[in-house]
């Protein structure tokens, strides 16, 4: 029997890094791929960095070159029940569309989610019926 790893789900702030073109955190991602590592985009997210300042051709490619490795699986919102799930977690933690979808698949999937920032998924995570579970990337891991 294969062992599959547990996904990750790649928040905004992990997308808003690789738009910028953080090399050591694109690295991580290619290594994930190399080691078979699941990752999950939710597609919303992918949506917020557009709408930040990143509005480049070079970040875009960048977005889309992490979301194209074999291990990722883009996560659109497919249905009239998931959109109503959205809107609950909406609602339950006050987090804007990008981030809630993170949170709706973290939290539905009771996978991790892959984060720069842990500090903010704190007060989402209590706002749930169940915690989210966060690793936060604070360093250089090689």
């Amino acid at each position: 029997m294969t062992h599959v790893p547990t996904p990750l789900i790649l928040d905004l702030s992990v997308l808003d890094e690789v738009a910028r073109g953080e090399t050591e955190l694109i690295t991580l991602l290619q290594r994930s791929d190399d080691r078979g590592q699941p990752l999950v985009v939710p597609a919303l997210a992918l949506a917020g960095v557009g709408t930040t300042l990143h509005h480049s051709a070079d970040a875009e490619d960048l977005l889309a070159g992490v979301a194209n490795l074999d291990v990722v699986t883009v996560a659109p919102l497919q249905n009239v029940e998931q959109a109503f799930i959205l809107a609950r977690v909406i609602a339950a933690t006050g987090l804007d569309p990008w981030d809630a979808h993170v949170a709706a698949i973290a939290d539905a999937s009771v996978c991790p989610i892959l984060t720069v920032n842990a500090e903010k998924w704190k007060g989402p995570s209590r706002a749930l019926e169940n915690p989210l579970h966060v690793i936060e990337i604070t360093e250089d891991p090689t």
